[in-house]
Parts: structure tokens; sequence; C-alpha cells
């Protein structure tokens, strides 16, 4: 008999490929979702008729326990807060309901890095520091809830150069001219979003195995001038970086995206490909990203 397993935030880049993926193996999917209507929801059901859309919001603890009734396991990621605990908040309401219900397994995609003793030090800043203390904090209730759980560590997001993200975390790239705080020789743990619903599946689907572990997800190690060239291949188009100084990037101090392109050097010690290589999931290259994803990849 197939299990099944309910996924929080279904549309997002990550949730959409852990429905994709749990769909063609097997799976009955729920997505949890304000609005089911919504072109983006009606896309999941492509993935295969065995997909449920389930209406609710995070704060709609009636809609909640009725979506985990009847569940197995259920896939978590959320939002960062950036200015209160309701991330906290929510993934206790999601803990409590999981328990009502008698789901055994949740699955919680956080960052990379956040198991590291000193990774409070490196995410000082008081912009950052409240977004890395949330997904701390949830995967502390986690670990304590009782749940057999696993937790999967994504690196640097592939989409992060695609429509329309892009516009926001890289404004310029779009017109071919860019301002950051990398330096071009900093490496980088890319990940493909699909990627991350393949290891979710793979974790499902063997509990027992993967139970209080923690799963780093990458899927190349790059380097950011590597992911310009790369850019450029795939467009045909040139681009021009400026790298800002040690003293420019003093000016960007109120810059979440800054600030977190800054510290992206002090995530290098935690790469490791062979490890993510080792669990024998197919990887998908920077380039191979770029070219299935060309239609939404800029400049145009």
């Amino acid at each position: 008999m197939a299990k099944t397993a309910l996924v929080f935030r279904p549309t997002g880049s990550q949730g959409k490929a852990v429905v994709k993926h749990l769909a063609s193996s097997g799976w009955n999917v729920r997505a949890f979702i304000p609005d089911p209507l919504s072109e983006r929801a009606l896309a999941l059901k492509y993935f295969g008729n065995n997909i449920s859309l389930f209406k609710g919001t995070l704060d709609d603890l009636t809609a909640m326990d009725a979506a985990m009734e009847g569940c197995d396991a259920i896939f978590l990621v959320q939002m960062p807060s950036w200015t209160d605990d309701s991330e906290t908040r929510d993934a206790a309401n999601i803990i409590r309901a999981a328990k009502a219900a008698g789901i055994e397994h949740i699955v919680v995609s956080t960052l990379l890095g956040i198991d590291r003793a000193n990774i409070a030090d490196i995410f000082s800043h008081p912009i950052i520091a409240p977004v890395v203390d949330g997904k701390v904090k949830v995967e502390k209730l986690v670990r304590e809830s009782g749940l057999q759980w696993t937790f999967l560590h994504p690196g640097w997001f592939n989409t992060n150069v695609t429509l329309p993200v892009v516009n926001i975390q890289y404004p310029g790239l779009s017109q071919g001219k860019l301002v950051c705080s990398y330096q071009p020789q900093w490496a980088v743990g890319t990940v493909d979003p699909d990627d991350i619903g393949a290891f979710a599946a793979m974790v499902f689907n063997d509990p027992r195995k993967f139970s209080g572990s923690i799963i780093d997800v990458l899927s190349e190690i790059v380097t950011v001038e590597d992911i310009f060239k790369e850019i450029e291949r795939a467009t045909g188009k040139k681009i021009e970086v400026h790298y800002r100084t040690a003293e420019e990037n003093q000016t960007a101090f109120d810059n979440p995206y800054a600030i977190g392109q800054s510290l992206m050097k002090d995530l290098e010690p935690f790469l490791d490909i062979e490890k993510a290589r080792s669990y024998g999931i197919p990887l998908t290259t920077f380039r191979q990203f770029l070219k299935k994803n060309k239609e939404s990849v800029v400049p145009k």
C-alpha cells in the first residue's frame, strides 16, 4: 500500500521538486497550499494523479490537522523570518499536529552549515543572525519532538540566477552588469533544487536508514567566477562584474543580500562534494542546470 506524505510550501523550488520525486516513486502526495486553484498549485498535478491539493495556511490549525490525517511523513521547508519568531511558532504547531496524527517521520530542509558549532559566530551580523537563529531553533524543536527526523542542508541555489529571483538577489544581472560582495575565486556549493527533491525521496523511501541523519545537499562545487562564466556561455552575452572591496562592503551594511554574499567564504569548509556523491543520487552540474532552465536564465 502506497504511503502518504504532506509537503509544505509545495510550489516553491524545493517543495515542487519533492512533490515531483515523491509522486514518481509511488507516494501519495498532499500539497498544503493557501490557494489550490492558483496556476502554480494546479501545475503540481502534472507530476501525477497521486497528488492532492489541500487548502490551508500555517495559522489554520484545523486545516493542518485535516491535511495530516492518515499521513505517514512530512516534508517541511519554511521561509525565514527576519523580524519575529513565527518560524519556530509555525514549526511547533506542525510538530504538535504531526504527533497527534501519528506521523512517524519528518524531513526538514534548512541551511548548509547550521549544525556546526561556530555557525552563530559566522552569521553574527544583526540582520542575518535572526534568520539563522530561527533555523537552528526549528531543528532543535524537531530533535526534541520524539518524531523520527532527517535534516537536509542545501547549499547555494542555482535558481538564484533565474527569473524572477535574480532581480531581487542580483539586481543588474538582467542587464549584464552586476555588483556583488563575493570574490571571484571563492568556492560555492551549488544546488539544483530538483536534486533536493531526489535526496528527499531517497530519505522518505528508507526512513530507518536516514533517521537522525543530517545530509548536506550539494550538486557541484564551482568558483564564483565560474558561475558568471557559465551564465555568459549559456546566454552568449558578456557580464560585467564588479566585486566590492572591503570598504565598499561596509557601505552595504544594511543590505541582507550583500551581507550574505560576503559571508559565503566562511561556508567553504563545509563543502564536501564527495560525501554528496556517495549517496548515489545523480547530481546536476551548474552547466546542466542552465541548459535545462535557459528560458529563465539572465541576462537575456
